[in-house]
């Protein structure tokens, strides 16, 4: 139990990491690319991140629902770690500006909106941890694949809970926000990410169920 509380703890703050990284680039696309750092550390580390854990759990069987839970708050604490020591260095004035906007667009957007976007977010993601699971750890074909799909996620402005995580506690340690309007946010995308990883873990299941009959 405590190896998964520490293995999710990290996923948060590796996503953080690649938070952070995408906040500090100008360019968007070329912030996105970089984003995937976070989610490379999370594919071969193995770590406990709830969008990973959420595909796998209907997948391979590996995790539980207790592993989701365990997952979505371990990763809250290591995002909400990460931004209170961002908030008390100089880095915090590279992404201030950047973080109001994010989180203002969050903060004033409807529910349906962060669902469906969040579910959309869970299609990428659980993709890249598929392949990743299928492909050998550090190899071409995982490393093309998870950037592909992590960096498309990322452009498009697809919400993943992990990083909203991050990004609401930046924007909450810089601006203040209220606390029902950030838990909004976040309910509605983790629902998303729920509910698009466990559909299209499922999806691809039966499909390789089926592929493996016909052989």
């Amino acid at each position: 139990m405590k190896e998964k509380w520490i293995s999710s703890i990290m996923a948060g703050v590796f996503i953080s990491l690649g938070a952070m990284t995408y906040l500090s680039i100008p360019n968007s696309l070329v912030g996105s690319l970089f984003f995937s750092t976070g989610i490379f550390l999370v594919l071969n580390l193995h770590n406990m991140l709830v969008t990973r854990v959420i595909p796998l759990m209907v997948y391979t069987g590996e995790y539980r629902w207790t592993d989701v839970i365990i997952g979505w708050c371990g990763n809250g604490i290591g995002a909400l770690a990460a931004a209170g020591i961002i908030f008390v260095t100089r880095f915090n004035e590279t992404i201030r500006d950047s973080v109001q906007r994010i989180g203002e667009t969050r903060l004033n957007d409807s529910p349906q909106s962060l669902f469906l976007l969040g579910i959309l977010c869970a299609c990428f993601v659980a993709f890249a941890v598929l392949v990743g699971a299928i492909y050998d750890k550090g190899s071409v074909g995982q490393i093309f694949y998870v950037w592909l799909f992590i960096t498309a996620f990322v452009f498009c402005g697809f919400e993943h809970i992990v990083a909203d995580m991050f990004y609401m506690s930046c924007y909450t340690f810089n601006f203040g926000a209220d606390p029902v309007s950030v838990v909004k946010v976040l309910f509605f995308v983790t629902a998303g990410n729920l509910a698009g990883g466990l559909l299209i873990a499922w999806l691809v299941r039966i499909l390789h169920k089926n592929q493996t009959i016909t052989a």
